[in-house]
């Protein structure tokens, strides 16, 4: 199970910090060196679109699998479902993010970097900490504690209702 653990934070990682890099070297290649001249406005507007529907295609992957992680029978499963889940959306949104800095580049249009840094501040909004993976796989305390132990606080906030 920590094996599960391990490789979700590192597809996360990989993806964001991925996508971070990305933006930062687009970044300095527009303003330190000139644009190709030539399909600048092609790729302005098919940048954008991938843009719009990467994170379109972000949040409804995300609105729609989370809740099927969650009904899954078996925390191994849970675990396993996550981890593909992670992999797959983070590694997506850094190839998005690496065309959309590419396109930039190309283009020297500046809009396109500023997509870019949406889409990574998607990427930062979704990581998954050890609070969100309880969340999203709507696992108890105990199993959060079997998961992450001493790093894992659970809430212990009195929840009756006291008049």
């Amino acid at each position: 199970m920590q094996n599960h653990i391990k490789k979700t934070k590192r597809y996360a990682a990989i993806g964001l910090w991925g996508s971070v890099g990305a933006v930062i070297v687009a970044a300095v290649l527009c303003y330190a060196l000139h644009p190709v001249a030539g399909a600048s406005r092609w790729m302005l507007i098919a940048g954008t679109v991938l843009a719009v529907l990467a994170v379109s295609m972000m949040l409804l992957s995300v609105r729609r699998q989370i809740p099927i992680l969650r009904q899954t029978e078996g925390l191994e499963k849970k675990l396993k479902g996550y981890e593909l889940h992670v992999r797959d959306l983070y590694m997506t949104m850094l190839a998005v993010v690496v065309i959309l800095c590419a396109f930039t580049f190309l283009s020297g249009r500046t809009v396109l970097l500023m997509l870019a840094m949406v889409s990574t501040l998607v990427l930062f909004l979704n990581y998954p900490n050890i609070y969100r993976i309880k969340v999203d796989l709507g696992l108890t305390d105990d199993e959060a504690k079997e998961l992450f132990g001493d790093r894992y606080i659970p809430d212990t906030r009195d929840t009756g209702n006291e008049q």
